[in-house]
């Protein structure tokens, strides 16, 4: 019995960290010239973000965005990531701090 609660409890676990990484959310991909005037953020990592950097973007890598979330707090913005992974995790994170996302800029080589 005692092996069935465990199991129980580490298939729970695995499903909720993929369903925050990897299941999609619902937020539409624009250009940058769409998010223009608008307040983004920047969820890539400083090495990604120092190849190709975001005029006027925010830059808060996806770990920093909890210390930061006071800047942005009930605003609608607009986030720049490179990866679908890092796109999932922040939206959610973002909205977990009443910070909505309309959109995403794609800023990987896809």
């Amino acid at each position: 019995m005692a092996l069935f609660i465990l199991a129980a409890g580490i298939t729970a676990a695995a499903l909720l960290i993929g369903y925050r990484r990897y299941w999609p959310v619902n937020v539409k991909r624009i250009s940058p010239a769409e998010a223009a005037g608008h307040p983004i953020i920047d969820v890539r990592d400083w090495q990604e973000a120092s190849h190709l950097p975001l005029a006027g973007a925010e830059h808060i890598p996806c770990g920093y965005i909890p210390r930061n979330a006071g800047k942005f707090g009930g605003q609608e913005v607009y986030i720049a990531a490179a990866t679908a992974i890092e796109r999932n995790f922040s939206v959610r994170l973002l909205k977990k701090y009443n910070i909505r996302v309309k959109g995403f800029i794609c800023m990987g080589k896809s």
